[in-house]
């Protein structure tokens, strides 16, 4: 995965942070210069805010992983990205329940996570949105809320590189081939993603076009993925028939 600095080791996984990450800080620091004498101020609580979101997406994928060992599934590490996190599994079950559990925990864990804030909000008098105005860090539980709830259901797309996809994969292997599943959950992320190229182009947010072109490309990875696995399969087949001839 390239550079990356080792931050820690949790439940007997290794936390990297991936050197893309410095990205985000980066482009924080470069946005913020519109907000003129406040521009330090925007700095500080927008990547205050990076390192929240930073720190729930780790649960995010701690979550995979602890539902992963259950099954008897390692995880080689957890890398943190700026547009997100990976728990690389060291493989992944082709048991349908087994992967839509694993896929699932992840998402579950962001829900938890907003509900709670909810109910810290709520009991203590707050309001559930947040304000249209720049308040500092007093609105940063309602905030974290609405972004759990958001990686909750963004995740939940049924498209690979998401969790969703590999969801819909493990509904679809009940009834087709594993690669079949696996060719419409990715074909699905493809066209997710030339659609989100499409709404980025036209609205000129042009930083965001390296998000598509990733799904778009992860998406493709899981098919090749997908097709060099049967491919091993069909071949270990027929020399198996082969040999008892």
């Amino acid at each position: 995965m390239g550079r990356r600095l080792k931050l820690m080791r949790i439940a007997g996984v290794d936390i990297y942070l991936h050197w893309t990450f410095w990205i985000a800080p980066i482009y924080i620091v470069y946005i913020a210069r519109d907000f003129g004498d406040r521009a330090w101020l925007v700095t500080g609580v927008l990547i205050f805010l990076l390192l929240n979101l930073s720190f729930c997406v780790l649960l995010h994928e701690l979550g995979h992983a602890l539902m992963a060992r259950r099954f008897g599934v390692t995880t080689k590490d957890i890398i943190i990205t700026p547009i997100g996190g990976l728990a690389r599994l060291t493989w992944m079950p082709k048991k349908p329940n087994q992967e839509f559990l694993i896929s699932f925990a992840g998402p579950l864990v962001n829900l938890l996570i907003g509900v709670f804030l909810g109910g810290v909000v709520f009991f203590s008098g707050g309001s559930l949105l947040p304000s249209l105005s720049f308040d500092g860090l007093d609105q940063l539980p309602v905030i974290m809320l609405w972004v759990n709830l958001v990686l909750f259901l963004f995740n939940l797309i049924p498209a690979f590189p998401m969790d969703g996809g590999r969801m819909l994969r493990s509904v679809l292997a009940r009834r087709m081939s594993y690669y079949k599943a696996t060719v419409i959950a990715g074909r699905s992320g493809q066209l997710s993603a030339f659609l989100f190229l499409i709404f980025v182009l036209w609205e000129k947010h042009y930083l965001l076009v390296l998000i598509g072109l990733f799904v778009f490309l992860s998406a493709r990875f899981e098919m090749k993925q997908a097709r060099l696995s049967q491919a091993s399969e069909v071949r270990c087949d027929s020399i198996g028939s082969a040999g008892r001839f």
